[in-house]
């Protein structure tokens, strides 16, 4: 399957706009963060979705662990960075 393709601009900014239907299909909605970072050559943005509540009575393996211990790291980035 061909990977669909958008051409943005990045303006003089650096501001680079993404394409509504690409939000639209990922289920972005404004006001919702996004963490950039870089790998190689590439952007990744990975949009902040609500974490599920942990559940307790149940045993969570490390790599769950790592997952939550990440989210909460992004959350106080994200309150940081909002004050």
């Amino acid at each position: 399957m061909a990977r669909k393709r958008f051409i943005v601009r990045v303006d003089e900014d650096g501001t680079v706009k993404l394409p509504r239907a690409l939000l639209r299909e990922l289920g972005v909605e404004a006001g919702t963060y996004a963490v950039i970072y870089r790998e190689g050559s590439a952007l990744v943005i990975r949009f902040k979705a609500k974490r599920s509540p942990l559940r307790l009575g149940r045993q969570i393996t490390t790599e769950e662990m790592e997952l939550l211990i990440r989210e909460a790291l992004d959350e106080l980035v994200v309150a940081r960075w909002e004050s």
